[in-house]
C-alpha cells in the first residue's frame, strides 16, 4: 500500500523566553545562569592581567571555566558555585595575588539591603563594584568589599550594604549605591586559608528583581534555519537584511583576497554544486606577537536579527579560528568583545555550534563597567577570526566557511522574493511522493526534510535551470515532517505528513 503524502504551508511559532526566578542564584539549575537576569552569568578570572600567576583547577567546557558544580552544593543540594584547587602565586605582581569567583548584574540590585551566602573554605573578600569603576575612573580599584574569614564548615554569611566599605585612606571616596552594582565577586586574595571556596544560596534583602526559585529552563529550538549556504552565488546573507553581506578585515595579518572597484570581496569558491567563501593566503599571523596581528571574515546586520536564535551553527575547513561577535553596549575594538573557544584547525569539513559566548576574563577586573551579558538579540556582527592566540599548530593559510545556520528561528526578510507579490515565481506543490517546483531562474535549489526533532533526514542539493524541476523523496517512516525548499533568497517552509 503506498504512503500518502500531505503538504501544508506551515507557520513557525515564536519561542517563549523563560521568566527570571529566584533573588540571587540557588544554583540548582544548574546553568551558570543567576535569577537576577536570565543572562547574568557566573564566572571566574585571576590575577594574570595585573602579571601574576595564581590560578585554579576548575574544568573548561566550550564556552569556559566551569563554577557551577556538585562539589560546591551545600546542605544536600544539587549545586553551587565554586573555585577549586586554588594557587596564590606572586608572579610579577606587586600587589597581593588573587583569585575571584563573580557575577555580572547587568540590571543592578535595586532595592538591596543585606548579602547572605552560604560558604565553605577560604577566607574571602565579598566586593560590590559599580558602573562606572573603569580602569580605576571611579574609585582607583577601592572598591566596596567585607572581609569573611574562612571555615572549614559551611557556615552563613550576611552582610549589610552598609558593611560593604572602601579601605580608608586610599582611593576615591564614593557612596556605595545598590541600583548601579554591575559586578558581585568572592576575592580570595593574599594568603588562602584552604584551596577552594564554596557558595551556595546567595541572596539580596529588599531585592525586587528576583523571584521563587525554579529549575525550568527556557525551550531550546531544535531546528535549524539558513542564514547562508552561498549556493546562491553571492556574498549577501539576504536573510539577515538587505544591508547583510560578508567581507574581510586585516588587522596587522594579511590574505590574497582581492577587492573589485565595487568593494566585493572574492570570497566565493564553487566545487561542483557547492559554494562557499574563503580567506586565502593568511599570513602575518605569528603566535604570541604583541602586536595582535588578526584577520578575519565577517557579516554586520541590524541588532535584534537573532533574537529568535538559540545557537549559530557553521561548517569550516581549514586554519584553526575562534568567532567573534559585536554586542550593543559593548565598545568595538577594544578587545572586549564577546568569543567564542578556538577551533581547531582541520583538512576536512567540520561542523560547530556556537550557543554563547563571552568577554575575556580580564575585562571583569580592569573594566567590569564593560561586562555586558551575552545575547543573541545584541549581537549586530559576526566575525570568524584568525589571530596571534592561536598556537602554531593550528594557523593555516586559509579558512572556508559554509552552511551558517541559526539554530531557531529567524524574521522574514523585507527583501525576500517570497515575502512579495512576485513569490508566485517560485512555487512548490506535491503530486504523489514528487515534489513538483517553478523557478523564475537557474540555479542551485536545495531540499531539505527535517523531523519533528529538528534532525535533518533528507537533503538535496541541485543546479537547475530556469522553469520546472521535480524531486522524489525517499522512503520516509509514518509521521510528521518539515520541508525546507531553497533556491537564493526565497525560501518555502511546509508540513509534510507521511502515513
Amino acid at each position: 500500500m503506498n504512503k500518502k503524502i500531505l503538504f501544508t504551508v506551515c507557520a513557525t511559532a515564536a519561542m517563549v523566553s523563560a521568566q527570571t526566578t529566584a533573588n540571587i542564584d540557588d544554583f540548582e539549575d544548574g546553568d551558570g545562569l543567576s535569577k537576577t537576569g536570565k543572562e547574568d552569568a557566573w564566572y571566574a578570572f585571576n590575577d594574570k592581567n595585573d602579571k601574576g600567576a595564581s590560578s585554579y583547577t576548575n574544568t573548561e567546557d566550550q564556552y569556559g571555566t566551569v563554577v557551577v558544580i556538585e562539589d560546591a552544593a551545600a546542605d544536600g543540594s544539587k549545586y553551587g558555585a565554586g573555585l577549586t584547587g586554588i594557587k596564590l602565586v606572586q608572579g610579577d605582581n606587586p600587589y597581593d595575588p588573587y583569585v575571584t569567583l563573580g557575577l555580572n548584574v547587568e540590571g543592578g540590585l535595586s532595592g538591596c539591603t543585606t548579602i547572605s551566602y552560604k560558604y565553605k573554605g577560604a577566607g574571602h573578600n565579598l566586593k560590590a563594584t559599580m558602573k562606572g569603576d573603569e580602569e580605576g575612573a571611579l574609585t582607583e580599584y577601592n572598591r566596596h568589599s567585607k572581609a569573611i574569614a574562612g571555615s572549614t564548615t559551611w557556615k552563613t554569611a550576611s552582610v549589610p550594604v552598609s558593611g560593604l566599605a572602601q579601605d580608608k585612606g586610599w582611593g576615591t571616596t564614593v557612596a556605595l549605591k545598590m541600583a548601579s552594582v554591575v559586578q558581585l565577586a568572592w576575592e580570595v586574595k593574599g594568603e588562602a586559608s584552604a584551596d577552594y571556596l564554596y557558595i551556595d544560596d546567595v541572596n539580596c534583602a529588599g531585592y525586587a528583581g528576583g523571584g521563587s526559585s525554579s529549575t525550568e529552563k527556557p525551550p531550546v529550538a531544535s531546528s535549524a534555519v539558513v542564514i547562508d549556504d552561498f549556493d546562491d552565488g553571492n556574498a549577501t546573507a539576504e536573510s539577515l537584511g538587505k544591508t547583510a553581506y560578508w567581507y574581510l578585515y586585516d588587522a596587522g595579518g594579511s590574505f590574497t583576497n582581492t577587492k573589485d572597484a565595487k568593494g566585493t570581496w572574492d570570497m566565493l569558491v564553487t566545487e561542483g554544486t557547492n559554494s562557499y567563501i574563503a580567506m586565502q593566503g593568511i599570513s602575518g599571523i605569528t603566535p604570541g606577537d604583541t602586536t595582535y596581528p588578526s584577520v578575519g571574515m565577517e557579516v554586520a546586520f541590524d541588532a535584534g536579527t537573532l533574537s529568535g536564535c538559540t545557537a549559530i551553527q557553521y561548517s569550516y575547513k581549514g586554519s584553526g579560528h575562534h568567532m567573534r561577535s559585536s554586542v550593543t553596549g559593548v565598545k568595538a575594538n577594544a578587545g572586549y568583545e564577546h568569543v567564542a573557544p578556538d577551533q581547531a584547525k582541520s583538512a576536512s569539513w567540520k561542523t560547530v555550534t556556537v550557543s554563547t559566548m563571552t568577554q575575556p576574563e580580564w575585562v571583569a577586573e580592569a573594566a567590569p563597567s564593560s561586562i555586558v551579558a551575552f545575547s543573541w538579540a545584541k549581537v549586530s556582527k559576526l566575525t570568524w577570526v584568525v589571530d596571534e592566540k592561536l598556537s602554531a599548530a593550528n594557523l593555516g593559510t586559509e579558512l572556508a566557511i559554509d552552511n551558517v545556520k541559526c539554530v531557531g528561528t529567524l524574521p522574514t526578510p523585507k527583501n525576500s522574493i517570497s515575502s512579495r507579490a512576485a513569490g508566485a515565481r517560485f512555487s512548490a506543490v506535491l503530486q504523489g511522493n514528487t515534489l513538483q517546483m517553478t523557478v523564475a531562474k537557474a540555479g542551485i535549489v536545495k531540499v531539505e526534510v527535517f523531523d519533528m526533532m529538528g534532525n535533518a533526514v533528507e537533503s538535496h542539493s541541485e543546479k537547475v535551470a530556469s522553469g520546472g524541476f521535480a524531486h522524489t523523496f525517499g522512503m520516509l517512516s509514518s509521521g510528521s515532517y518539515v520541508v525546507r525548499v531553497q533556491q537564493g533568497s526565497s525560501a518555502k517552509t511546509l508540513k509534510m505528513q507521511v502515513r
